[in-house]
Order: structure tokens, then C-alpha cells, then sequence
């Protein structure tokens, strides 16, 4: 063991000097930034790493593409785990790069040298199922269809959901305290997973937008890859029908998501789709493999709490398809089961406000952003109309299509996502068009020589696919009034909208290419409150108006705060919010109530008026 630890030492080393000559090779010979040379050094060390250290560290052969994927796989997770040990030890715990370094050099190594020896290298792993050429073709279908995403997102204004979590994450980097100093409805494993996209950002020198992008990029290759794994090897398609279906995959992950990027719905279907092969796969793969897909699947379930009803779903589908209970106790269950109980505890020890007090809050004026039965059904007729349609194949001819069912039963689970939600937000039908597509897809691939099924099926995936395209890539009218009305204007130093949506705020502020001043990506606590409070006899339920009252009265103090802490440059103010029963409701009127508020405004200016803002300048001499 010892010579084989000097001989991993001696990889590693080799390996280090081609990472740094490579990257100064390429950064002489190209005019590329110094972040892309030093990938490039990256990507030609892990190559002189693999075959040292599978010929000469450990013996074992060169021909496996399932070894190759796991170095792969190892290098990344390596990198990523450094890069997290430095951030982990610099940020939070204010300890000096030296020592994050020391630990790193540390770590990382033995981590690595035990996950080679005994997993990438282990010569006990079962036989590979699939052989180079469909590691190449894996591989090299995951990364065209990433890239091509990539390519077409690049530099496109992002949705104002995603945008407001770049904006909270980096404040929260900075110092910001989660549900304090950010307040926000959702739980914190959003935050969490925005911090590889600032990461990224700040590695290769790109906006915190085109940062996301290539993160769900990155994402989309790794789920494409570890999905075709599983195609290519339990399906029994032909090679054409492989690459088809990991298409269709590809489709399901980035079409119904088309003006909604970033959203945590297109997350979890990315996150949630090699579970789901597999599960729609009995018998397929080992209860490691099924463990390991449902960990990563617990992620994007915990985004939600409503996500929960996707693995129920799957294990309705199984008790219904077996005629028995024993897939409630399944491993990817358990699995399930794990990861959600340690993720609410983490919540509960790390982040307590968010479940003591912001949830509690959340339950008193949130209701006011739900739409009435007409809005909810007209985001989601198509879908209800057309769906049966292929549900009825499945049914008529289950030994045809086997694993359609499966999808169709998570169709069906989006759909009552999106209904239980109740907001009508068109982003929330995403895994319900996402995983009716992947369905329609399988079943059309089934049935290759039935054209009646072939067109059938062909007109549910239009019609799945046709509302997303129709509305395109994200655009907010908002945002271009605003930076219209702005032009020409002193770049602001600061911005807050006073204003109940989302999409008139944090995007604006990307857009100016300013910072957000607020602690709330939008006033959210506002409209219930004021709503509940004009329905409510305070005379009798006293109790309930002094919450609600108090609920206002703190949007409103943070408003002031924010704006006395960070006196921004350009206030503005919506003049048609909506959400309220009144309409056109008053927010200067609703902030004069405190008396800072016109002190305030003693320093602001009104500089111009639409019919949607008002836009208020501070004034060059204000203190």
C-alpha cells in the first residue's frame, strides 16, 4: 500500500504540472480569460491523471467508460469540494486562506486516493454493461445538448424569480443574515443552490445571470449523462432510439421551462430524472444505484414542500402496478425519507426563523397570491384536455409501454402540485409538461411502426410544448419601461420599488446594473394584511387585526430601514399593484403613516410618471 500511495503522489504531481503548463499554454497562444485557461489545465490534468493512475497507480485497464465516468465524476467532486472547504473556512468561519489551504491539501488528497482505490478503481465493480462507444456517445450527446441550452440562454435577461436569489445569495454571502436582513417565503435550500452559480460567476469572470445559466447548464449535462447511462443499458432500444429518448429528455428539461430558467421546478425534474428512469426501470440497475438516484431526487423535492407528492406518486404507481405495499418501504424511500428529516432539521438548527416565524407569517397573508378556479384552469387546460390521450394507450396496452405509465402517474402528481399551490404562476406546470413529455416521447418510440399512435401522441407533445414556446424566452415590459424612462439618467447607486410583484423589482436593479436595496424581493406581507384587516370586524377579532396590523407595520419599518441604511439612488412606486381588493393602492399613503417616511422623502425628488410608476430621484445634496 505504501508504494501505491507514492505512486498516487507521483501521479498527482505530474498531473499539477500539466494543469499549470497547459493553462499558461493556452492563455499565450489564445486570448482567452485566465479562469477558461486554467479549465482548459484542468481538463489535460484529469487525462494525464486517469491513465497514470489507471495503469500505473492501480493496475487496472484503460477501456471501461463506466471507470472513466466515475474519475470523471471523482475530479469534479474534487473540485468542488476544495473550492467549498475554502469558502466554508474563509467565509463562515473567518479563518485565514492559509489554514483553508492547509486543510485542503489535507482532505482532498486522502478523500481522493480512498474514492479511487475504492470505488473508481475497485476491481470488484460489476462488469460494464455498456461499452466505449456508448461512453463516447453518452458523453458526447450530454454535452452538445447542454451546450446548445448554453448557447441559447447566453446573455438572455433572466426570470425575476432567479434574479431575486442571485441578488439575496449575494447579499447573504456578504454577510446578510437569512430571514432577517432577507426576507423571503421560501425555504433555504434555494439560497444554497444559487451559490455554485455565484461561485462560477466570480471564477470565470461572468454576470451573476450568464453564472446561472452555466450552472444549469452544468447541471443538465450531468443529469443528461447519468440518464443516458441508464437508457443506453436497461432500455433495450437500439443505439437511435437511445440518443431519441435522451433528446426527448434534454426537451423535457429546458422547453417547458423556456421563460422560467432557474425556477425550482425546472430543478427538480433535472435533479429527479435518473430516479425516475430507474423507477420507471423495475429490476434495473443495484439498491446502490437507487439509493444514489433518490438522494440527488431529495434535493429537488426539498425545494418544495409540495414536492413531496412526486416520490408518493411513484409509490402509488408501484402499490397499484404490484397489487402490493411493499414499495412504501422501498430503499428509495428510505432514502427519501432521510434526507428530508435531516434537511428539516438542518432548517430547524441553522435557519429557526425561517420555520418559527416566517412560515407562521406565510400562513396569515400568502393566500392573497392565489388565483381564482378560471386562472388555474386556463394555465393547464391543454395539458388536462390532452393527456388522457396517451394515459388511455398505456392502459389499453400496458406490455407496450411499460414505463410511460410511470411518467404519466408523475404528470398527473405536477398537475396536483400546480393546483395545490394555487398561485396560476405558468412556471409551476413545468414537471407536469415536463414529465408528460418524456412519456409521450417513450410511447412514440414503443410504437415506431403504428402511425395512428405515432400521430396521436405527436399532437399531445405540440400541444404540451405549445404554450411554452408561444410565450418564449422571458421578457418583462416592466424592465424595459424602466430603463427607457432612466436613460440618460446618472447610473442610480441603489434601487427599491415599492410594489407587491416580484418582476418589477430585482430584475430592474440587474438591469440598471445597480444594486437592490431592499430585504424583499417584493412586498409580500403587504396585501394580505391589508386585505384581511378590511374584511376582518376588529371590534370582535381583535386579536387577529392586531397580527395583521403588526405584519403591515413591519413591511413597512423594513421599507424604512432599508432605505435610511442604504439610501438609494432611485425609489420607485407602483401605482397599479396588484394582489390588493382595493385598487390602485396608495403605497406613499401606505408609508406616511410612519413618520420617517416624509423626512425621507424631503431628500427625493420626483424626477417622472407612467402609468404603471412614479420615479423618484434623491436629491445630489441630500445627506
Amino acid at each position: 500500500m505504501l508504494g501505491q500511495l507514492i505512486r498516487f503522489g507521483g501521479v498527482g504531481g505530474l498531473a499539477t504540472v500539466i494543469h499549470v503548463l497547459s493553462a499558461l499554454a493556452v492563455q499565450q497562444a489564445f486570448p482567452v480569460p485566465a479562469q477558461l485557461a486554467n479549465l482548459a489545465g484542468f481538463f489535460a490534468a484529469v487525462l494525464v491523471s486517469y491513465v497514470g493512475h489507471a495503469r500505473f497507480t492501480f493496475g487496472a485497464g484503460l477501456r471501461s467508460g463506466p471507470q472513466f465516468l466515475r474519475f470523471v465524476l471523482l475530479s469534479v467532486l474534487g473540485l468542488a469540494t476544495s473550492s467549498a472547504t475554502v469558502w466554508l473556512i474563509t467565509a463562515w468561519l473567518g479563518l485565514g486562506f492559509i489554514t483553508a489551504m492547509a486543510t485542503v491539501a489535507a482532505v482532498v488528497p486522502l478523500m481522493t486516493y480512498l474514492a479511487m482505490r475504492l470505488w473508481v478503481f475497485d476491481r470488484n465493480m460489476p462488469a460494464p454493461s455498456f461499452s466505449w462507444p456508448d461512453t463516447a456517445m453518452s458523453i458526447g450527446l450530454a454535452t452538445v445538448l447542454a451546450g446548445a441550452t448554453l448557447l441559447l440562454f447566453w446573455g438572455r435577461m433572466l426570470n425575476h424569480d432567479t434574479a431575486w436569489y442571485l441578488i439575496a445569495t449575494r447579499a447573504w454571502l456578504d454577510g446578510a443574515t437569512l430571514y432577517v436582513d432577507i426576507v423571503e417565503i421560501n425555504p433555504p435550500l434555494n439560497f444554497y443552490l444559487t451559490v455554485p452559480a455565484l461561485v462560477l460567476a466570480d471564477l470565470f469572470g461572468l454576470s451573476d445571470t450568464n453564472g446561472q445559466y452555466l450552472l444549469l447548464s452544468l447541471m443538465i449535462w450531468a443529469s443528461l449523462l447519468w440518464c443516458s447511462r441508464i437508457i443506453l443499458a436497461e432500455t433495450g432500444l437500439s443505439q437511435k432510439h437511445c440518443a431519441l429518448l435522451v433528446a426527448g429528455v434534454a426537451l423535457a428539461f429546458v422547453l417547458p421551462a423556456l421563460g422560467s430558467m432557474g425556477q425550482r421546478e425546472q430543478i427538480l425534474v433535472i435533479l429527479a430524472m435518473p430516479w425516475v428512469l430507474r423507477q420507471a426501470l423495475p429490476g434495473s440497475g443495484g439498491r446502490g444505484q437507487e439509493i444514489a438516484g433518490a438522494a440527488v431526487a431529495a434535493i429537488g423535492v426539498s425545494l418544495k414542500p409540495h414536492f413531496v407528492l412526486f416520490p408518493i406518486a411513484a409509490t402509488l404507481f408501484h402499490c397499484l402496478r404490484l397489487r402490493s405495499l411493499r414499495p412504501v418501504l422501498s430503499a428509495a424511500n428510505m432514502t427519501f425519507l432521510g434526507v428530508g428529516s435531516a434537511y428539516v432539521a438542518f432548517v430547524a438548527m441553522i435557519h429557526p426563523t425561517y420555520l418559527f416565524e416566517i412560515v407562521g407569517i406565510a400562513r396569515e397573508v400568502y393566500g392573497v397570491y392565489r388565483a381564482d378556479g378560471g386562472e388555474l384552469w386556463s394555465r393547464i387546460s391543454v395539458a388536462v384536455v390532452l393527456l388522457p390521450l396517451p394515459v388511455l394507450l398505456v392502459l389499453l396496452n400496458r406490455a407496450r409501454y411499460p414505463e410511460a405509465g410511470l411518467f404519466l402517474a408523475l404528470s398527473a402528481a405536477g398537475l396536483a402540485v400546480y393546483v395545490l399551490q394555487g398561485t396560476g404562476f405558468v412556471y409551476h406546470t413545468i414537471p407536469a409538461l415536463a414529465f408528460g413529455l418524456v412519456a409521450c416521447v417513450w410511447i412514440v418510440l414503443r410504437a415506431p411502426h403504428q402511425g395512428a399512435t405515432v400521430a396521436a401522441v405527436s399532437l399531445v407533445v405540440f400541444g404540451l410544448v405549445a404554450g411554452p414556446a408561444r410565450r418564449g424566452f422571458y421578457s418583462n415590459a416592466l424592465v424595459a419601461e424602466v430603463v427607457q424612462v432612466t436613460e440618460g439618467l446618472p447610473q442610480p447607486e441603489g434601487l427599491i420599488v415599492l410594489t407587491s410583484h416580484v418582476y418589477a423589482g430585482p430584475p430592474v436593479a440587474i438591469a440598471l446594473g445597480t444594486e437592490w436595496s431592499s430585504r424583499y424581493p417584493a412586498n409580500w406581507l403587504v396585501p394580505g394584511a391589508i386585505n384581511r384587516l378590511a374584511r376582518t370586524d376588529c371590534a370582535i377579532e381583535a386579536e387577529i387585526c392586531a397580527r395583521l396590523t403588526a405584519i403591515a407595520a413591519r413591511n413597512r419599518a423594513d421599507n424604512i430601514a432599508d432605505i435610511l441604511a442604504k439610501a438609494p439612488d432611485l425609489l420607485i412606486v407602483d401605482r397599479h399593484s396588484g394582489y390588493f381588493d382595493q385598487p390602485a393602492f396608495d403605497w406613499e399613503a401606505f408609508m406616511a403613516v410612519d413618520p420617517l417616511w416624509s423626512k425621507i422623502m424631503a431628500n427625493y425628488q420626483l424626477e417622472a410618471t407612467t402609468d404603471r410608476l412614479r420615479y423618484f430621484r434623491r436629491n445630489a445634496a441630500a445627506p
